[in-house]
């Protein structure tokens, strides 16, 4: 086993037991609710681990299919998002935003993916958001978690990205040469 295949390995398994942890105890706890009348979210099913374990657990193939991971971790956090359960399954877009912006490789996918995130993170939020009947309560939801999510899948791409460009500065001069 490689260095970096034995990397992504890891990798996977540290970011499916704390998407697991967090779905169980979804189970166990309370329902997630901000704010009165905050929209009800869905109890994990069979499909929902089942999305939660494929989500992460492809990421230790990072290595060999960049793509082909990238686009099975983000439809599974669309999957979890939009089919309303509390918030999670973010880890597995995350790790594969950073990677393909710090590797330099393939980042009109990873624009793709982040904006598609982004988008189903919108709608789980509409949802959320609707039965909120004071408009500012429901502006202030949109704000605050509107923010967080964009956050949590435009970050990985500016900090990959900057991590790239300090790895081909230090390579000496690289920045320049692709500038160019």
């Amino acid at each position: 086993m490689s260095r970096r295949t034995l990397i992504w390995a890891t990798v996977a398994l540290l970011v499916l037991i704390v998407e697991l942890g967090a779905t169980i105890g979804t189970v166990a706890g309370d329902p997630f609710s901000p704010v009165a009348a905050w929209g009800l979210t869905r109890s994990p099913d069979a499909l929902t681990f089942v999305t939660v374990v494929i989500g992460c657990a492809v990421l230790g193939l990072f290595g060999r299919f960049p793509r082909a991971v990238a686009a099975v971790a983000t439809a599974s956090y669309i999957v979890f998002a939009l089919r309303d359960h509390e918030l999670g399954m973010f880890l597995p877009p995350m790790v594969v935003l950073f990677a393909l912006a710090a590797l330099g490789r393939h980042r009109p996918t990873a624009l793709l993916c982040a904006l598609t995130s982004l988008a189903a993170a919108a709608v789980w939020l509409a949802a959320r958001t609707a039965p909120i009947a004071e408009p500012g309560v429901a502006l202030l939801a949109w704000v605050a978690f509107g923010t967080v999510l964009a956050v949590f899948f435009l970050a990985p791409l500016l900090i990959g990205e900057i991590v790239r460009l300090r790895s081909m500065l230090r390579e000496g001069g690289g920045v320049r040469a692709e500038a160019q």
